[in-house]
């Protein structure tokens, strides 16, 4: 395969990852988006032209890591889970989310592609802001649509809409809000700057719009991004402090919050936090099942009757997966880290630490955007790939 065509692949797939629902593609597992359609064509691109050039990736404890978090997702799959069909697609997602990783490493090696990605990013995320404006529009014109989302544990209303755009849940969406604007500050000449000017406040307005959690995360991305000089680093500390406390008290108390009405905010003593019932019953997932989990494709959790995800993804992990695997998991973000190059990118890892405080308060392991970032955050140095040693003469 030629490389263009492996970069372009790639580069299609970053532009159809906000965009889950539309166009429609019902293949395999309700939440299957043409985003991992093309992205399959591109990773059997990319091993094909891997193997006719003989050039790898060079073997790092990384991708050990990597092989091991997938080695016992799939021990969980075989001997702990009651759901094997359910079970065996998430193993199939997982493998994608992997490979993900290590493509996107590879690729953003690559001349010119890392602004590339920029651009890319920078036109799907306009697209996405317009569709959730276009949503908000409908919405007080009385027309409902799917570029709105569920209210959550917000109170219900007609004053105001949580958008999702292209994507199934404003969750998902905020998550991505954070995603993009790491990618799109991180190249500032890779973009016109009315273009980045755009994106970057259309992202603000959107994440606001999502009422999620991940507006904490963003503004922590954002602090982070801008961080200096030491006292901008000491106000991204204090900013950090303040949304671990802020998420803390979400998920313990069970607040009713109508946005258009703050001064309305209050406890509903009555009766639990969603997200601390899911995360005392995963707790006890886990101590029942520490090795392997209740099994990969089942909800450690467990809110009024129903099966739910720990919504905390570490914790969602250890009960579903087991403690082992969680282990391996968190190895690849302590691996990223130590071969970070120095001095670190800001922007990068802001995105990193913002969905890092976003995965608190939500499972964000499945997300597809976050491996994309873990691979960037691999695109180092001590990833480049073997060089061919030169025949003696």
């Amino acid at each position: 395969m030629h490389p263009r065509l492996t970069s372009a692949l790639f580069l299609c797939t970053l532009f159809l990852l906000p965009w889950t629902w539309f166009p429609p593609f019902p293949w395999l597992h309700v939440h299957a988006q043409w985003s991992d359609a093309v992205f399959a064509v591109t990773a059997a691109s990319w091993a094909l032209e891997k193997w006719k050039i003989g050039h790898w990736p060079r073997f790092r404890p990384v991708q050990a890591a990597l092989g091991l978090y997938l080695a016992l997702a799939t021990a969980s799959l075989l001997l702990a889970s009651p759901e094997r069909q359910a079970g065996s697609l998430k193993l199939l997602g997982m493998a994608e989310l992997c490979m993900l990783l290590v493509v996107t490493s590879d690729l953003a090696l690559r001349p010119g592609m890392v602004q590339a990605m920029a651009r890319v990013v920078a036109v799907t995320t306009l697209l996405t802001v317009i569709a959730a404006f276009a949503g908000l529009i409908l919405f007080y014109s009385g027309k409902g649509t799917n570029l709105i989302g569920p209210y959550g544990d917000l109170v219900e209303s007609r004053r105001y809409a949580r958008v999702q755009a292209g994507l199934y849940h404003p969750n998902l969406l905020g998550s991505y809000c954070i995603f993009a604007f790491s990618v799109v500050s991180r190249k500032k000449d890779a973009l016109p700057r009315w273009l980045r000017r755009a994106v970057l406040i259309g992202l603000c307005g959107t994440v606001v719009l999502t009422f999620s959690r991940a507006m904490i995360g963003f503004g922590l991305a954002a602090v982070i991004g801008a961080a200096r000089g030491r006292a901008t680093r000491r106000m991204a500390a204090l900013y950090a402090v303040v949304s671990l406390s802020i998420i803390a008290a979400l998920t313990i108390w069970n607040l009713s919050l109508d946005p258009t009405r703050p001064l309305g905010l209050h406890i509903k003593a009555a009766e639990p936090a969603s997200r601390w019932e899911t995360l005392t019953s995963s707790l006890r997932t886990l101590a029942d099942r520490p090795l392997l989990g209740k099994g990969l494709g089942t909800s450690p959790g467990v809110y009024r009757d129903s099966r739910f995800d720990a919504h905390l993804t570490l914790l969602n992990i250890a009960a579903t997966l087991g403690l082992p695997a969680l282990l391996a998991f968190v190895s690849i973000a302590i691996l990223l880290w130590r071969n970070r190059r120095r001095p670190a990118d800001l922007a990068l890892w802001g995105g990193l630490a913002g969905l890092a405080l976003d995965s608190l308060a939500a499972d964000i392991e499945e997300f597809r955007h976050v491996w994309v970032m873990l691979g960037l955050a691999g695109a180092d140095r001590s990833l480049l790939p073997v060089e061919k040693e030169e025949p003696e003469r």
